[in-house]
């Protein structure tokens, strides 16, 4: 009995066991394939919550981003070898051998309604070291579309210029005024670098200087002749400066940049509406019409004065205001009643003493016929700040 049990049993238990380990070989390889991929990578992978890209952060803010065009040229900085804490020297400096006469700086608009800052520097004259009030500027949206763009605060420690412009259907980005920023913190600066076209840059906060008067932003990212006035973002597309100068010797980005802290957008934004800026008709040239060239042209004592040029796309314009129109009063004060030319301009000009956003009944004589046409007034006209504190 023995004998059967050793001839039959084992021999059917040692199948058994080798039909088992035969089934379960593609489990095992599988296991052996996976312990084998166990090592780490020679190349760890990103840690949580570090940006691979700057793409949605970019697009978020480059449609605020402007190109600002006017006529100047910059000569070579006197001063850019005095490096000092001091941010005043800092905003004084200029970007060197440019040698362009159009599209100089950048832009940001920073509300809905086409506020926008650039740098105070680029409308410096290097030769005389006074503001520069060009005939025309201009601001070319990222969509392509150029627009006038009225300069109409400057502040000189800051470095940064509040101009305004008026069109439908614009990006802006909102400054970020907290100081939470840290050296070594990675950010982008975004602009137009001698007129190539938008383009961005990466770097990290390298220093931060802060006095009485202003807060600036250092930083490695290569802030070119153009990037003036453009935007400096952090990781999560928000604007924490705009980009100012940057120290060279050559002309050219050396890593050595700056940027005026956000901070001092809104600064300047609220000291422009606590100022109470003034009227704006749009009206560029104006001359006197005496009576008696009424007389003789149109048989009527008609005086006033004669609207010789608008500025394209301002209030007056949009009115329906027309080059030739003779204004003879407005808010029912007849220019007509005055009695030299003097207070005839004076009249006009007390339009800037009423508050923007204020609608004017402008009296004008246009072809024999006498129209009134009301107006709402822009912002009045530019002045300079030494400090906003």
């Amino acid at each position: 009995m023995n004998k059967v049990f050793n001839y039959i049993f084992w021999p059917a238990l040692s199948g058994l066991v080798f039909a088992l380990v035969i089934l379960q070989l593609p489990r095992l390889a599988e296991m052996l394939s996976l312990t084998e991929a166990e090592p780490e990578p020679l190349v760890s992978a990103p840690q949580p919550g570090f940006p691979r890209s700057f793409k949605d952060a970019i697009q978020k803010v480059m449609p605020a981003v402007v190109t600002i065009n006017l006529q100047q040229v910059l000569a070579e900085s006197e001063n850019a070898q005095d490096f000092s804490n001091s941010l005043s020297s800092l905003a004084r400096l200029q970007i060197t051998d440019l040698n362009e006469n159009n599209s100089l700086g950048s832009g940001v608009i920073i509300t809905a309604d086409g506020f926008l800052v650039t740098s105070y520097h680029i409308f410096v004259s290097p030769e005389t070291g006074v503001v520069n009030f060009p005939e025309t500027i201009t601001a070319t949206l990222y969509d392509g579309r150029t627009v006038n763009a009225r300069p109409l605060l400057y502040d000189e420690a800051s470095d940064l210029a509040l101009l305004k412009i008026d069109s439908p259907n614009i990006s802006h980005v909102e400054p970020y005024t907290l100081s939470d920023q840290e050296v070594g913190d990675l950010v982008v600066a975004l602009g137009n670098p001698r007129n190539i076209g938008l383009s961005a840059s990466l770097g990290i906060i390298s220093a931060l200087y802060q006095t009485d008067n202003a807060q600036l932003i250092q930083t490695d990212a290569a802030i070119n002749p153009g990037y003036s006035g453009g935007a400096l973002i952090n990781a999560d597309g928000q604007l924490i400066g705009i980009n100012s100068n940057i120290l060279s010797e050559s002309g050219g980005s050396e890593g050595i940049g700056f940027a005026t802290h956000a901070s001092m957008i809104s600064l300047l934004l609220d000291y422009y509406y606590e100022s109470g800026p003034g009227g704006y008709l749009g009206v560029s040239d104006i001359e006197y019409f005496s009576a008696n060239e009424g007389l003789l042209l149109y048989g009527q004592r008609v005086q006033g004065l004669r609207v010789v040029s608008l500025v394209e796309d301002g209030p007056a314009q949009r009115a329906g205001i027309r080059a030739g129109d003779i204004i003879t009063g407005f808010n029912q004060q007849k220019i007509g009643t005055l009695s030299n030319e003097d207070e005839l301009f004076e009249a006009i000009e007390s339009i800037s003493s009423l508050g923007a956003g204020e609608i004017v009944e402008i009296e004008i004589f246009r072809e024999r016929s006498q129209l009134k046409i009301p107006v709402k007034l822009g912002i009045g006209e530019p002045f300079v700040l030494f400090t906003i504190q």
